[in-house]
């Protein structure tokens, strides 16, 4: 296991790959980004500013490498809103080798930190799954994490855009209470935070980045939400 070293006089990132668990089909790793204090670093879909990140994966076999992304906060900065995660994040991976045991895993990652500037970075790292080395406490962690990437939701009944004092506002009808919510399409378009209604089974979204609201028309919203400490999603055609 390669693991990047780290100091406030050189970097505020720590990356390394950690856990070996092994399901009978799959192994299952995970990408640890430690974070010094202050900084943050950014999800799939990273807000008004930022950078996702971004996986490259070599393996010593041929292995289908899939990641998942745990539920992101929202942040506001000198940047802007931005979405993703402090302190620690773990990016689950499963690494699927047919007829293998092991697997030479390969790493090379650009992705960006945050704190009152903003850091493009590249970082490598490197794991052997299926040796006699374990890693209980990398398990653990990534275990902990995979709890929190979402699983699939239907809290949201509706949606539509409507344009209110010249700027596009999605409109979200909810059949439950919700948290925050986080919303993607294949456009260039940003959902800003949610405002709720006072019974919370409403929510209006402003949307940036959106000079034609006509393009968001038949627009599938991916939508990552928050309940009770949970992450949710599902998707929904716009009319």
């Amino acid at each position: 296991m390669l693991l990047l070293p780290a100091s406030a006089m050189e970097r505020p990132y720590r990356v390394s790959l950690v856990g070996d668990s092994y399901d009978g089909t799959s192994w299952r790793t995970g990408v640890r980004i430690e974070l010094e204090e202050g900084w943050k670093t950014y999800w799939r879909m990273p807000g008004e500013a930022g950078i996702p990140p971004e996986f490259a994966w070599k393996t010593s076999v041929p292995a289908e490498v899939d990641v998942l992304y745990p539920v992101p906060g929202r942040y506001h900065d000198a940047s802007g809103e931005t979405v993703g995660y402090q302190h620690e994040v773990v990016f689950p991976i499963t690494v699927t080798a047919p007829g293998q045991a092991a697997v030479t895993l390969d790493l090379g990652l650009f992705f960006a930190v945050c704190k009152d500037i903003c850091i493009p970075a590249k970082a490598e790292a490197s794991i052997d799954l299926g040796t006699s080395v374990e890693d209980p406490e990398g398990v653990a962690r990534v275990e902990a994490f995979a709890k929190t990437v979402p699983l699939p939701g239907a809290a949201i009944a509706s949606a539509r855009v409507e344009v209110e004092n010249g700027k596009p506002v999605l409109h979200l009808d909810l059949r439950e209470k919700v948290g925050d919510i986080f919303v993607e399409t294949t456009t260039t378009a940003y959902f800003r935070a949610p405002v709720f209604s006072a019974d919370g089974r409403n929510a209006s979204l402003v949307v940036d980045n959106a000079d034609d609201p006509a393009k968001l028309k038949g627009q599938t919203l991916k939508l990552t939400y928050t309940k009770l400490g949970m992450g949710l999603e599902q998707s929904l055609r716009l009319p």
